[in-house]
């Protein structure tokens, strides 16, 4: 059910509550399928809900650059499988048998960065897969976050030896 921001008001005072002591304060907001359903609607529905907190995005000196936002959401694993594969021509394994994230670093050190991570996943028995450029729309950005916009890549990374229990490959990714 979408928001509809005139739609809503503080309650009325009651017993401990007063409505005039309400004070402004970052926030936290999730949206969620109860199920664990995995669908396109929830990143939207969060995209909405961050466009919605705009105290949230603490301002800079120029009243431009925020302090970011991020969403926490399901590994979309055809979209990935179909992408990869066309990109790079990869086949991802089967979900549970790989982790993904998006890593930020430092446009100086980005190849170091890489080589750091990939020897931090080999501790804990990871390999990575492959890296996926991100494309990105910096247009958004403040003058102060464009002079240090990260460099953006996706990796992807699979259990260093095959037939593990989905249990143990999700226990070397927290790790990692």
């Amino acid at each position: 059910m979408p928001y509809d921001e005139t739609s809503w008001s503080y309650p009325e005072a009651e017993g401990l509550y007063d409505p005039t002591m309400e004070r402004d304060a970052c926030g936290v907001g999730f949206i969620v399928h109860i199920d664990g359903k995995t669908t396109h609607q929830v990143l939207l529905d969060a995209q909405e809900l961050s466009r919605r907190m705009t105290h949230r995005g603490a301002c800079s000196a120029d009243n431009d650059t925020g302090d970011g936002a991020g969403a926490l959401i399901g590994v979309p694993h055809k979209f990935y499988k179909e992408k990869v594969k066309e990109e790079s021509g990869v086949d991802l394994p089967e979900l549970g048998q790989y982790g993904t994230g998006i890593i930020f670093m430092d446009k100086e050190t980005t190849t170091q960065s890489r080589e750091q991570f990939s020897s931090l996943a080999q501790t804990v028995g990871l390999s990575v897969l492959l890296w996926r450029e991100v494309g990105s729309n910096n247009s958004c950005l403040g003058s102060m976050a464009r002079q240090t916009e990260p460099v953006m890549a996706q990796v992807f990374v699979v259990p260093s030896e095959q037939g593990l229990a989905e249990e143990e490959v999700a226990k070397r990714m927290f790790m990692l």
